[in-house]
Order: structure tokens, then C-alpha cells, then sequence
């Protein structure tokens, strides 16, 4: 049986209340579950459908090592069997308060569940949890467990592939500004690589860490990279594609995965060098390895609706567009919040000018109160 959390918290049983007759199946009960104190979590967590890196135990410790946020996750069981898991991590921070995110910077992350109604019993507990603990407000990556019919915080896009028909198919599907792009990057000599070692996470964060300034935006610690690499890299769970011109690394990218899904998480480029197209041999280095590796489906990771330059990269690869919902629940007042997309704001002009090494500072200092 998983280990509950050390927040313990009364067992609620769905109806029927009575207690079962003899030799039926026991009632569904919800259960607050630490994925670190069980062994068999991603053996447990891949029997429900649409597992992916986002809900492995390696994910989730990544952020715990990193930020320190504590891990609580909302699960339904009937007896051994889990019907409904929702991953939560609770954000302690004296600027920005006390909350339950599913989870921190993280794309997408959906209730796993056996069935609708499942992932729908979850919400009284959650609610009843938030208001008997502190938490300010409760923020969901997903629609599945939130009342039927709530609107949205924010919304973003997602861009998700079919691999299973093949490498062949998948370029012969690209819109011709991807296909000429690709053969641009093949035509200028450019070298890509698939790598699983820290030297590799280390080249791509050096193009992290530019690639963020263009942008705007403090990288991440590099400590979450190293945890990266150790939790999950290193456990079979992820790769790094490389792109070189001549013996300069000019774009990197970083791909999860888990079960039968891949998702591509980080990429960077050198500025220099976009004229060579490096980024779109490394996505197509990506999902080729995909490919010859067996996953399904490569999910894209999530786009901002203002982003249409990105949104045309992504949907010129041929992937599947579709919506990806935010909804942010607060305990005080029993409302849904509107949320701002943080990724564009007068916060970007400023961290634009700041020196590589302010910039680096700033991400160490702001992220661990961030989500």
C-alpha cells in the first residue's frame, strides 16, 4: 500500500457510506500519497492510462531536490487498485505565499484516471484539503477534476506528433517551410548527435542560458539541470540532441520520456548560427530517435497563444494542435482566479539588459517561488 503523506488526512470514502456486504469489492477511498516513500511508483503510475515523465517518480523529484517543493498527491483507490491519481506539489514561499501547483513547471499535467467520474470525486478532498492546511490557492493543469463546464485561468497551446507512422512519414508531412529548412541545416554541414552524459546537459544549458536572455527570461539554476540529468537522464528517461557546425555546438535540444511518450521539454540555439537552421535539425534528430526507439506520440511542450512564430514551427512539423487549460482555485473566496501568461510582460525588457551572470543570479533567486 503507498505511503501517505506526513500531512495525514482522514480517509473519505465515496458513497455508498454503508460498509460493504460481504465479499464485495471494498469502497473507493481518497488517499494523500508521497511518490518518494513508494517503491513501485512508475511501475503503479503506468497501468493508468496517459502516464507520462510528468507524473514518474524522477520528474517529481527534480523538483523537490531543486526548489524543495513537497510533493502531495491526490490518489482514489479501491483496495490495491488506483482509479484516480492527480500530482501536487505544495510551493511554500514567504513572497508569493502557500499554494498546491499540478505541478511546477511543468506543460501539461492531467489527472490520470480510469474514468471521468474518477478524476471528478477528487475535488471535494482537494478543496477540503486546501482550506484545512493554508493553501492560498489550488492551481490545475488540467479539466478532469475541476466542476464540469469552469472556464479557464489561462489557456495555452499544445502540439502533439504521432510517431507510429515512421520517420518517412513524418518529414513527408512537414509544410514546406519545415521541409526547406530541414534540408537548409542538412545542406550547410550541420552535425547532429544524441548524447545521455552530463557533458551534453552542459552544452545545451550553455545555449539555455543565451537563448533566455534573448528572450527576456532567467534560466533555470543550472542545479536543476544536474538534477535532471540525475533523475531521469541517467535512469533511461530522457537524451540531449546536439547540433554542430564544424566543432561548435549552434543548438541543442532536451527530450523526455516515459512508457510509449516523449516529450521534447528545452530547447536552445545560438543566434549566430540561425541562418544554418540548426533548430530544426535538432527537433527532427529528435523525433527520429523517437522513432527508432518505439515511442507512440512526442508531445511538443506548450506555446503561448500570443507566440504565432512558435506556433507555425511546431504545426509546420505536422503536429495535432489542441488547448491546454489552467485553472486556478481560490480557498478564501471559492472562485477561479485569471492568471497572466508570465512569459511576456515589461519584467522581459528589463531582464534582457541584465549581464548573462545577473541573469543567472536572478533565476537562482526567483525560481524557487515560482511555478
Amino acid at each position: 500500500m503507498p505511503a501517505q503523506l506526513e500531512m495525514p488526512m482522514q480517509k473519505v470514502r465515496t458513497e455508498p457510506r454503508d460498509p460493504p456486504p460481504a465479499g464485495s469489492a471494498p469502497a473507493p477511498a481518497l488517499r494523500w500519497v508521497d511518490p518518494l516513500q513508494v517503491p513501485d511508483w512508475d511501475q503503479r503510475v503506468a497501468r493508468l492510462p496517459g502516464a507520462t515523465v510528468f507524473h514518474s517518480r524522477g520528474w517529481i523529484e527534480v523538483l523537490q531536490t531543486t526548489y524543495g517543493h513537497r510533493p502531495a498527491y491526490l490518489c482514489l483507490e479501491q483496495g490495491d487498485q488506483w482509479l484516480a491519481c492527480l500530482p501536487l506539489a505544495e510551493v511554500c514561499s514567504p513572497f508569493t505565499g502557500r499554494r498546491a501547483v499540478s505541478l511546477p513547471f511543468t506543460d501539461l499535467c492531467p489527472c490520470l484516471r480510469t474514468e471521468l467520474a474518477a478524476a471528478r470525486a477528487l475535488w471535494p478532498g482537494l478543496t477540503r484539503r486546501a482550506r484545512e492546511v493554508g493553501w492560498q490557492h489550488v492551481e490545475l493543469r488540467s479539466a478532469e477534476v475541476v466542476p464540469p463546464g469552469t472556464p479557464p485561468s489561462l489557456e495555452f497551446l499544445g502540439h502533439v506528433l504521432d510517431l507510429r507512422p515512421g520517420p518517412d512519414a513524418l518529414r513527408a508531412q512537414m509544410d514546406s517551410a519545415a521541409r526547406r529548412s530541414l534540408r537548409k541545416a542538412l545542406d550547410s554541414n550541420l552535425r547532429a548527435d544524441i548524447a545521455t552524459d552530463p557533458a551534453a546537459m552542459a552544452d545545451y544549458y550553455r545555449l539555455h542560458c543565451r537563448t533566455r536572455k534573448r528572450h527576456g527570461l532567467p534560466p533555470q539554476p543550472w542545479r536543476f539541470f544536474q538534477h535532471l540529468q540525475r533523475c531521469l537522464v541517467d535512469r533511461g528517461q530522457g537524451f540531449v540532441v546536439r547540433v554542430r557546425k564544424d566543432q561548435a555546438v549552434v543548438a541543442a535540444a532536451v527530450f523526455l520520456h516515459f512508457g510509449n511518450h516523449a516529450f521534447y521539454k528545452f530547447g536552445a540555439s545560438d543566434l549566430s548560427a540561425q541562418e544554418f537552421r540548426p533548430n530544426n535539425l535538432a527537433m527532427w534528430a529528435g523525433m527520429r530517435y523517437c522513432c527508432e526507439r518505439g515511442f507512440q506520440q512526442l508531445h511538443l511542450g506548450r506555446t503561448s497563444l500570443w507566440n504565432e512564430g512558435l506556433r507555425r514551427f511546431k504545426s509546420g512539423l505536422g503536429a495535432r494542435e489542441e488547448r491546454i487549460p489552467i485553472f486556478c482555485w481560490s480557498a478564501r473566496t471559492d472562485r477561479f482566479l485569471p492568471r497572466e501568461d508570465k512569459a511576456k510582460g515589461w519584467h522581459t525588457v528589463m531582464f534582457r539588459l541584465l549581464p548573462l551572470p545577473l541573469l543567472r543570479l536572478a533565476g537562482e533567486l526567483l525560481y524557487p517561488h515560482m511555478d
